[in-house]
């Protein structure tokens, strides 16, 4: 029961700041069209110095000592990735750029938000920096990747390394690559940079739910069976094959955090980037909500059976 309690407070301010969002829209308290300068502020300002800050300030021994764990993650991502991209394309005729998007609301997890509360909650405090690896794995790997994807897909004729460069520049990716690199170097930023970039990145997670509301509040809802696929994909067969994975090449404890990681709701990079590259948001942003209100189900059912 305890643990049951603990996932849903984890989950209520996820729900409540996104209602907000979606609250503000509808009455127009907040315009929910033009959300530009509001969508930069999210994806290159405050994600990317919270990124960079959570990974520069884990210590280079805790990282290495997270090393497994990043792998299980990043294999588990790129394959739900890869096999979702292929189903949008071939089964259900989407074109890259939704197709990208719908495979990166698939994988990438809402780590941030929401699995940061409950690894605090159930684990050690060290499951913060196994938090921080998650982030920066889907940073680093899933990002780029849909960055990739939707920029070759832009139309504009642009050569291969030309849009490869243009995905790896972004701040959003950039950012934990330089946090990662840093921790790992031994380097600690200055503290004037690191209290700035602190400060800036604070209001991130609850930012980029209010977005997300915003924008969800100027969508129709549409309940699709792609909808209830992608549910099932991130919801439940995330979780197990992370947790086949973590049997092999973790141990009990680090297992339990992987799968709890994988298990969280869909992130909302997917809406964020469909925004900025004018893809509909609409059933992306129905995938995401879906995932949100079924992981009290499937997140609850996840961390009982690892603790059974």
């Amino acid at each position: 029961m305890t643990e049951t309690m603990t996932i849903l407070a984890s989950l209520a301010p996820v729900f409540f700041v996104m209602a907000l969002g979606y609250v503000a829209g509808r009455t127009k308290e907040t315009d929910n069209r033009n959300i530009d300068s509001l969508n930069s502020l999210v994806m290159d300002f405050a994600l990317p110095a919270a990124l960079f800050t959570a990974m520069a300030q884990a210590s280079q021994e805790a990282l290495i000592e997270q090393a497994r764990l990043a792998f299980v993650l990043f294999v588990t991502m790129l394959l739900v990735f890869a096999v979702t991209y292929f189903l949008q394309v071939h089964l259900f005729g989407s074109d890259r750029k939704e197709s990208a998007l719908v495979a990166l609301t698939a994988s990438g997890p809402n780590v941030g938000s929401a699995g940061l509360p409950i690894a605090g909650a159930l684990f050690s405090k060290s499951a913060s920096i196994s938090v921080a690896v998650a982030v920066a794995v889907a940073a680093i790997a899933l990002t780029p990747l849909a960055l990739l994807l939707l920029e070759s897909a832009d139309g504009k004729g642009r050569r291969p390394f030309a849009v490869i460069r243009s995905a790896l520049l972004k701040p959003i990716v950039i950012a934990p690559m330089l946090g990662l690199v840093s921790s790992l170097g031994g380097l600690s930023p200055p503290p004037l940079l690191e209290s700035t970039l602190l400060l800036v990145g604070q209001g991130a997670s609850g930012v980029a739910l209010f977005l997300t509301g915003l924008v969800l509040s100027a969508q129709p809802i549409q309940l699709t069976a792609n909808v209830g696929l992608i549910t099932l994909i991130k919801n439940v067969l995330q979780p197990l094959l992370t947790g086949f994975l973590a049997m092999l090449l973790l141990d009990n404890v680090e297992a339990r955090v992987a799968v709890m990681l994988t298990a969280v709701p869909s992130g909302a990079f997917g809406v964020l980037f469909a925004v900025r590259y004018g893809v509909a948001a609409a059933q992306i942003g129905t995938m995401l909500v879906v995932s949100t209100i079924a992981s009290i189900v499937t997140l609850t059912a996840a961390i009982l059976i690892g603790s059974a």
